[in-house]
């Protein structure tokens, strides 16, 4: 069971895709009063780019809704085993869930681009579409793919650990599922507040 954890299936990337657009069509509906008044901001271009940021915590949250059963299912397996059995299960399937996780952000990414495209009357030429996609930022393309990672690698980390404390105290594997969505989701969306707080200055100090 733990092998198909985070594969890259046609239902995950759907699930990308769909959060994708949607978040970028919402982003789009909201910026588009205040920033067309504003002619040297592209309202599309900054949704496809605030998605583009948030596209880590979505994908998250697609490992948590469909491999979570899974992994509190194997964390409750080691539950009475010595602690290196799941650290050695955690690095054997670290790589490949990190691959799998980050395979779904282009999903995630060029779905907003088509949502942004969509909402763009005046894009009716190739060079304009390849204009929207050199707009995206490759630092900030390179930084949520690693987000992304370390996001999904945290999740499998709490969510084995939480599916082992369920076992050791008889509790149903549903109630270790719920605390370990509530913990991951708290650990990865302070993560993403120390990032924003302390790595997006120094990047933008060091691009001015």
């Amino acid at each position: 069971m733990v092998s198909r954890l985070g594969r890259l299936d046609l239902g995950s990337a759907g699930l990308a895709a769909l959060a994708g657009a949607s978040i970028c069509m919402g982003l789009i509906q909201l910026l588009a009063a205040p920033l067309d008044q504003v002619g040297t901001v592209n309202v599309q271009d900054v949704a496809v780019q605030t998605t583009l940021l948030v596209a880590p915590l979505l994908i998250t949250l697609v490992l948590l809704l469909r491999d979570g059963p899974a992994m509190v299912n194997q964390g409750a397996r080691l539950a009475h085993h010595h602690p290196r059995w799941m650290r050695l299960l955690w690095w054997q399937h670290a790589p490949t869930l990190g691959l799998n996780m980050i395979s779904l952000l282009p999903y995630a990414l060029a779905a907003a681009l088509l949502a942004a495209m969509v909402t763009r009357p005046e894009l009716d030429s190739i060079a304009e579409v390849s204009q929207t996609i050199g707009a995206l930022d490759p630092l900030m393309l390179g930084f949520s793919l690693l987000k992304t990672i370390v996001f999904a690698l945290a999740s499998f980390w709490i969510t084995l650990h939480q599916g082992a404390r369920a076992r050791r105290r008889g509790l149903a594997q549903a109630a270790g599922l719920s605390r370990a969505i509530t913990i991951t989701l708290a650990v990865v969306l302070l993560l993403d507040l120390a990032w924003a707080l302390g790595l997006d200055p120094l990047i933008g100090g060091a691009g001015v």
